[in-house]
């Protein structure tokens, strides 16, 4: 079951700085220029932490061309993101009410 929301990701200076070059060697992807420019405005700022909506994720991590160590742990991230966002998703949703019924 595909969920909406965010992936949220901690890199390393590394990490990110691979990441930013990744993205130019990806293939074309719907999201890549978002993807591109959340990097960039990461490494601006000395952030170490990226957000991207759910699907702009999984897109990105299927076309992530992973040629070295920094990109290997980024695509093992993106995966452990999505699968926790995968987890936290039935435990969020609303428990249906089994006790009442229609008389």
């Amino acid at each position: 079951m595909r969920c909406e929301g965010d992936v949220r990701i901690k890199l390393s200076r590394a990490e990110l700085t691979a990441a930013r070059e990744a993205i130019e060697l990806t293939p074309n992807f719907e999201g890549r220029l978002e993807v591109r420019d959340t990097l960039r405005g990461a490494v601006r700022r000395r952030s170490h932490g990226i957000t991207l909506e759910r699907e702009v994720a999984e897109r990105f991590v299927r076309r992530l061309a992973a040629f070295d160590l920094p990109t290997v742990l980024l695509r093992t991230k993106l995966l452990l993101a999505i699968q926790d966002a995968d987890q936290l998703a039935p435990e969020q949703q609303p428990a249906a009410d089994h006790g009442s019924r229609a008389a």
